[in-house]
C-alpha cells in the first residue's frame, strides 16, 4: 500500500467539487490509499517552509515569445508540488502526488503500474502532473538542484522536471554508469525501467524505458495511460496566460481529458 496526496483548494468550490469526483475514481485501486491536502494558494505561498528562487518570466516554449509573467496561481501549483518533493528527499517515503482533477480510468491497470512503482525514479502514468511520483534518490537530487544550488525555477512542474531528469540520467552514467549499478546492487534486481513519462503530444499513451528520446517518442515500453484529467469546460482553477495559456484547451487536449456532464452534485 503507497500513500497518495490529493492537492486540493479547501476554500474553492471548484477545486473541491473537483476532488470529490476524482477520489471515487481511487476507491477501486486497492493499493493506494488516499488522503487531501491543503494545497498553497497565492494567500499562503510565503508561509512554505521553503523558498523558491522564481524567475520572473516563464521559459516555457509557448511563452517565450511574449515574456508571459509566471503568475500567483501558476507558483501556488508548483509551490504545492514542490512541498512534496521535498517530503520525498527528506524523509525518503515515496508517495504519490495527485492534482485534484486525477482521474482513473482503468484501475486494474493502475494497481499493476504501482507495483513497480519502486523502480522508476520518475513515474507519471497519466498525459501530465495529474499523477506524479519521484524516487527519494531522485527527488534529493531534484531539492540540490534548486534548494542548494538555487537554480531558477521559471516553468511549470512537468518541464522542470524533464529538465532535472535530463541532468540525472547524465549524472547515473557518469564513470561506467557507476551510480546505476550502485542502485541496481541496493535494489537486488539485475536491470529496471527508471522512467514511466506520457509520450510527446501523449494522447493517452505512456513510454517506459531508460532512453529518455525514445520514452518520450514512445519507442519503448509504449502502454494505454490508466489515469487523466476530468475537466467540466469553463471551470478553471489556474489562471495562465490570457490568450496562449488557454491554448491547452485546444480541441486536441479536450479528446484527452475525461469530460464531466456535471461538476456538482444537486442539493436536495
Amino acid at each position: 500500500m503507497i500513500r497518495a496526496v490529493m492537492i486540493c483548494d479547501y476554500r474553492n468550490p471548484i477545486s473541491v467539487a473537483y476532488s470529490k469526483i476524482a477520489l471515487k475514481t481511487w476507491e477501486p485501486v486497492k493499493n493506494v490509499k488516499v488522503e487531501r491536502f491543503q494545497c498553497y494558494t497565492p494567500d499562503t505561498i510565503n508561509d512554505a517552509p521553503f523558498k523558491i528562487n522564481w524567475g520572473k518570466y516563464s521559459s516555457a516554449g509557448k511563452y517565450r515569445k511574449v515574456r508571459h509573467e509566471i503568475t500567483p496561481t501558476e507558483k501556488a501549483c508548483l509551490t504545492s508540488m514542490f512541498h512534496w518533493w521535498k517530503h520525498i528527499a527528506d524523509t525518503g517515503e515515496r508517495v504519490i502526488i495527485l492534482e485534484h482533477d486525477a482521474y482513473v480510468t482503468n484501475p486494474i491497470k493502475m494497481e499493476q503500474l504501482v507495483e513497480d512503482i519502486e523502480e522508476k525514479d520518475i513515474w507519471i502514468p497519466g498525459m501530465a502532473m495529474e499523477c506524479c511520483s519521484l524516487s527519494p534518490r531522485f527527488a534529493k537530487y531534484c531539492m540540490k538542484k534548486w534548494m542548494t544550488v538555487r537554480e531558477m525555477i521559471d516553468a511549470g512542474p512537468m518541464a522542470e522536471l524533464w529538465t532535472a531528469l535530463e541532468e540525472w540520467d547524465v549524472v547515473l552514467r557518469r564513470k561506467d554508469d557507476k551510480l546505476e549499478k550502485e542502485i541496481l546492487i541496493e535494489m537486488g534486481v539485475e536491470k529496471r525501467r527508471r522512467v514511466l513519462w506520457p509520450t510527446l503530444h501523449s494522447q493517452l499513451m505512456l513510454g517506459m524505458g531508460n532512453n529518455l528520446k525514445m520514452v518520450l517518442k514512445g519507442n519503448v515500453g509504449l502502454q494505454k495511460a490508466p489515469v487523466t484529467q476530468c475537466y467540466y469546460p469553463g471551470h478553471n482553477t489556474l489562471e495562465h496566460h490570457a490568450t496562449i495559456g488557454d491554448a491547452q484547451y485546444h480541441q486536441g487536449t479536450m479528446r484527452q481529458f475525461h469530460i464531466l456532464e456535471k461538476l456538482y452534485e444537486p442539493k436536495d
